[in-house]
């Protein structure tokens, strides 16, 4: 039998099961463990995942300067002993916060699991916040920013969160240098003695790891008696009057753009339609946005359109950097495609192809055991089911052209969008 390579081989359905199932345990003090062994390769993966998110801060900047002091020293050791303790094993130890969660992070091979995990514990519970290191990572923090606030795209995205949300809002980007300058010591300490707690925290085990090591763990845990955190205050978005906001900059050469509002949680019954219509627009290489703006007039090296979930609330935005005297005509062709998706069904070839690209993105980001922890773990934060991504990708299926295009009436009105333009010239 002979090859034509005239004829495009036919294109396999996706058969691949997109969720995992770990096995939860719910330990006395409140702690949950959520452990998915793998042995395919000997390395595992340990994240430990706490409230303490810009969400839980008391003030601005905590959150940030709590989660950078946690590996500048402990009570048994120095930053240096820390860093060279995890170089020595070939292991990565992580700490990182966002706006909902932070999370203190190892990843090593499975038989110096036993080793490390007494260094990880004095990393969250023993952090000893020297003062002259604390001010070191302030200074670190106010020079980074500095430099960030000459950025347009740094700009560009403070005011559209603000506008979002208002200024003072978690989910907003905005602070101020000054707002460094104010922290002190004692107040970072506080934070972390309440909002580090291993009595509230999600325990993600990935990978190689045998019952011993789980056995260390919960009895790490399951010794910090420390009282759960008190539940936050839900905050309210207090989103500006004016939804068209224009800044000028030094940088003439450039504009950027961000443009969108508060959207659907995931578990909104329109949301796979959503989903799937904001694919089309922007949120890949061949999309329609890209086409345009990109390939077709040369405004941008590139354009997106996403939708971004927090713990408490939900955003679509279109975002670019443009060429700083392309801002009306760029803005002029962005209308353009939001408009064309809500008064013209997609054809079904697009639909096709968008769909085909979606099965790809999915498979792409459900490749090994820890992109498929990523994504379990996202759902368990999100507080959406397990199999979440099996389903949405099922519903996305049998989606069709109408309903992407009653989606766009029902969510892209754009009179109902922020629009924010960040440097560039009047061209």
């Amino acid at each position: 039998m002979h090859l034509n390579r005239a004829i495009a081989p036919a294109i396999a359905e996706l058969t691949t099961e997109l969720s995992i199932f770990p096995e939860i345990k719910v330990l006395p003090n409140g702690a949950r463990l959520h452990i998915s062994k793998n042995q395919v390769q000997p390395i595992v993966r340990v994240e430990f995942v706490f409230k303490a998110g810009k969400w839980y801060q008391p003030k601005a900047g905590i959150a940030s300067l709590t989660a950078k002091m946690l590996k500048e020293g402990t009570l048994q050791y120095s930053a240096k002993q820390i860093a060279d303790l995890a170089e020595y094993y070939g292991a990565s130890l992580d700490v990182s916060h966002g706006f909902d969660r932070a999370s203190v992070t190892l990843y090593c091979l499975s038989k110096f699991l036993p080793t490390l995990l007494p260094l990880v514990f004095d990393v969250i519970i023993n952090p000893s916040f020297p003062e002259k290191e604390f001010e070191l990572v302030k200074q670190r923090v106010i020079q980074t920013l500095s430099v960030d606030k000459q950025k347009n795209s740094y700009l560009a995205t403070e005011a559209f969160t603000t506008a979002l949300y208002g200024k003072n809002h978690p989910y907003a980007n905005y602070i101020s240098e000054e707002d460094i300058v104010i922290i002190n010591i004692d107040e970072v300490k506080q934070f972390h003695k309440i909002s580090y707690n291993l009595a509230s925290s999600e325990i993600f085990i990935t990978g190689d790891t045998s019952e011993e090591a789980i056995q260390t763990i919960e009895d790490y845990i399951s010794a910090f008696t420390q009282e759960k955190n008190k539940a936050q205050q839900y905050i309210v978005a207090s989103p500006s009057s004016e939804t068209i906001i224009e800044e000028k900059t030094s940088n003439v050469m450039q504009a950027s753009l961000r443009i969108g509002k508060e959207s659907i949680s995931p578990l909104h019954s329109n949301y796979p339609a959503l989903y799937l219509l904001n694919h089309t627009l922007g949120g890949y290489f061949g999309s329609r946005l890209m086409r345009n703006i990109r390939e077709d007039k040369g405004y941008t090296y590139g354009i997106y359109s996403s939708l971004s979930h927090k713990e408490k609330g939900s955003a679509f935005i279109v975002g670019t950097d443009i060429k700083g005297d392309k801002i009306a005509e760029t803005l002029d062709e962005i209308s353009k495609e939001i408009q064309a998706l809500r008064i013209e069904q997609i054809s079904e070839e697009e639909l096709a192809t968008v769909k085909k690209h979606l099965e790809g993105k999915f498979l792409s980001d459900h490749s090994t055991i820890f992109d498929k922890m990523d994504r379990y773990r996202s759902n368990i934060l999100l507080d959406l089911p397990a199999e979440f991504y099996t389903q949405l990708l099922e519903r996305i299926h049998t989606l069709s052209p109408i309903e992407l295009q009653e989606a766009a009436s029902r969510y892209l009105q754009e009179e109902t969008l922020f629009q924010v333009v960040i440097g560039g010239s009047k061209a």
